[in-house]
């Protein structure tokens, strides 16, 4: 069968949108598509380890090691939808700025440790020792806001995406202190070489998925309204390359 995962940076409410698009997916190429959506990225780790998906939607921060690691190839990616990181805080904290943070300090990240590198590049103004910061490690995004929105955390490194998409109780309860701006990076559809007709057949599907309306209440449910465009090889270099360069 041919498999599709998403890993877990998408919000529960979205759950249902992405078994809408795997269904029409389904019907409209005649593929039979098993999705798979773990709960965790080690999860996905384990998933990976034992029968690689023939198809996966990752971030930027986890596309280089499958494509340069597993041989995967790039497909498609949302349009004009990049990849940010934000530092958030409790509403009612006394500290507006980075640089008013203070020691000891609870920081909630996730496992995606790429995009804690980045939020770490955020908060190096602050200037806190290392010692002196707490780790708490959650699964996915939304329980590092629900740890800092609870006062579990002083601060939490979120996704940009996940934080726009928070309900509207959890973000009154958060700030934000800082956002990356990067502007280059974003999710991917990445697939395996072996399950290259399938691809070739799901690619124009994705592509065209916002010409019409059951398309287009599809990917505004996903949180993408304006869809997906082809992800050329290079385009695809140059976004871990610049990843890489984040991480130096």
């Amino acid at each position: 069968m041919f498999k599709m995962m998403v890993v877990p940076d998408y919000m529960p409410d979205q759950f249902s949108a992405w078994y809408m698009l795997n269904t029409h997916l389904q019907k409209t190429a005649d593929i039979n598509i098993g999705l798979v959506m773990p709960e965790s990225f080690a999860e996905v780790a384990q998933l990976q380890k034992a029968t690689p998906a023939a198809m996966i939607y990752a971030n930027p921060f986890d596309a280089g090691h499958y494509v340069r690691d597993q041989g995967y190839r790039p497909l498609v990616r949302p349009r004009e939808q990049f990849d940010e990181v934000v530092l958030v805080c409790p509403a009612d904290a006394a500290y507006q700025r980075i640089e008013d943070l203070q020691t000891p300090l609870r920081l909630a990240v996730s496992h995606n440790e790429d995009a804690n590198f980045i939020g770490q590049r955020l908060l190096e103004p602050a200037g806190l020792p290392e010692s002196d910061v707490e780790r708490q490690h959650k699964d996915n995004f939304l329980m590092v806001a629900s740890a800092v929105a609870r006062g579990q955390a002083d601060v939490g490194i979120v996704s940009a995406d996940v934080y726009a998409q928070l309900s509207d109780i959890t973000r009154s309860r958060l700030k934000v202190l800082l956002q990356s701006r990067i502007n280059e990076i974003s999710h991917v559809w990445l697939y395996l070489p072996q399950w290259q007709a399938e691809a070739d057949a799901l690619q124009p599907i994705l592509t065209e998925l916002h010409t019409d309306e059951p398309g287009r209440r599809i990917l505004t449910s996903l949180g993408m309204p304006a869809g997906f465009e082809i992800l050329d090889e290079e385009s695809m270099e140059f976004m871990i390359d610049l990843v890489d360069t984040l991480r130096d």
